[in-house]
């Protein structure tokens, strides 16, 4: 059977969630690594330093500082796991790193007492936590759903908002029960499950499985030309060429500035609102509520990213952050105004990765995606990691967490401009036509 030849189409904004059973259990199996992934790197550190600090005697802020560079492990993973994704494919780079993050994390408790164990065991949780949550993970979505990716990722990143709510609280339980040489163990555990499920529940392609590119209905003949042609598909463009792209420094750039806000933020929630002179334990379930309330959140800016576009939405998503920050900032000590800002930022931790991997799918096609997505994700990276230096660096010398929240504020505004001057187009309509099989199907 003859295949049409592809047409040249814009980003389907289709917002209808005709998925299968098998397409869904790559969203919730996704949510429950970029959950642990989410937790591992950012979330954990509201009780991963102080916990540290009050065990092995450590100043807490040297521990935060020590985090940055640390941090840069999931930058250098990021890229490389991107181009073993390509050779290799998404599911057995998740399958290793599962493997060795938790072993890492596991180990964070019992070589945690110095600042090189500290850091060597962190920056392995940052390489391998992107490279299965983050690189591997996304790299699967964007192979599921070529056309409706903000749709599955805004299920997806429910996982990463769920993981602001209970991965802290599940992690200072563990601590609290088997101690701190035992406590990161329980989540290494679960890390240690996900292996089996994805060995036998997910592959790289739905054709490999019969299935379609976002369930649309295709005859058995283009399923197969649509497999053939994903697993032999060879990327477009190299690393030097990719970098060459000025859309793909701005959307790096931009998205590193949303990054540095929303890990600027959430990392230190806790810690803030103790400054504040709010108990801890109250802090954690204020921190709770905020994420559970935001739940909804994560399925919203999905959707409106399908409606109108990745680019369009993530101006409104910052907006919206530099809204929650100013509030925080200066109006926090008011109990009312202090709830408007939490629910505000609770409400935009899934948009981050969301949009801003949704928008290098507009770019590119599903053969292209995780090799751009390789570059610019390490770029967005190495911006994202100086977000804990920043904060150290305003909490030192800025006047404590207003000064810090308000380079935050700065940050803000630049990664505006930033989004604000990407093209809403693809980078190149030629390049950019999607898999004949799956256009075909579309007509």
């Amino acid at each position: 059977m003859s295949v049409a030849p592809a047409t040249k189409a814009p980003p389907s904004r289709d917002t209808s969630l005709s998925f299968g059973a098998r397409h869904w259990s790559i969203i919730g199996i996704e949510g429950l690594l970029i959950w642990l992934a989410a937790g591992a790197q950012v979330h954990g550190l509201n009780v991963i330093t102080p916990t540290l600090s009050a065990e092995y005697g450590i100043d807490n802020n040297t521990l935060l500082a020590w985090a940055t560079p640390a941090a840069l492990g999931g930058v250098l993973g990021g890229y490389v796991v991107a181009k073993t994704c390509e050779r290799k494919g998404a599911r057995l780079n998740i399958l290793a790193s599962l493997l060795v993050c938790g072993l890492a994390f596991g180990l964070i408790g019992v070589l945690g007492g110095t600042i090189p164990g500290f850091f060597a065991m962190f920056f392995l949780v940052n390489f391998f936590g992107s490279g299965f949550g983050y690189v591997g993970g996304l790299n699967l979505i964007s192979n599921w759903f070529p056309r409706k990716k903000n749709l599955a990722l805004g299920f997806v990143t429910m996982g990463q908002t769920m993981s602001t709510a209970m991965f802290v609280p599940i992690l200072a339980w563990a601590l609290g029960l088997f101690g701190v040489k035992g406590g990161f163990w329980f989540m290494a555990a679960i890390m240690f499950v996900m292996i089996p499920i994805v060995y036998f529940f997910v592959r790289d392609y739905p054709e490999q499985y019969g299935r379609t590119p976002d369930n649309l209905p295709m005859t058995p003949e283009q399923i197969e030309a649509s497999r053939t042609s994903v697993t032999t598909a060879r990327p477009s463009f190299s690393t030097r060429q990719l970098l060459k792209m000025k859309d793909v420094w701005l959307i790096a750039l931009g998205s590193g500035g949303v990054y540095i806000m929303l890990t600027g933020m959430l990392s230190q929630m806790v810690p803030r609102q103790i400054a504040m002179g709010i108990e801890q334990g109250q802090a954690i379930t204020n921190l709770s509520i905020a994420a559970f309330i935001g739940v909804p959140g994560a399925f919203i800016w999905g959707w409106l990213g399908q409606r109108f576009s990745s680019r369009n939405i993530l101006l409104v998503y910052t907006s919206w952050w530099m809204t929650a920050i100013l509030i925080n900032t200066f109006f926090a000590l008011n109990p009312v105004t202090l709830w408007i800002s939490l629910i505000m930022i609770g409400f935009s931790f899934g948009g981050a990765t969301s949009l801003t991997t949704s928008i290098v799918a507009d770019k590119f096609k599903r053969s292209d995606f995780v090799g751009a997505f390789g570059v610019i994700q390490p770029l967005q990276g190495c911006l994202r990691s100086c977000s804990f230096a920043i904060l150290a660096f305003g909490i030192a010398n800025l006047g404590g967490y207003t000064g810090a929240y308000s380079l935050l504020l700065g940050i803000g505004v630049l990664t505006f401009i930033l989004f604000f001057l990407v093209k809403p187009a693809p980078i190149s309509q030629d390049e950019l036509e999607t898999d004949v099989a799956v256009e075909a199907a579309a007509v």
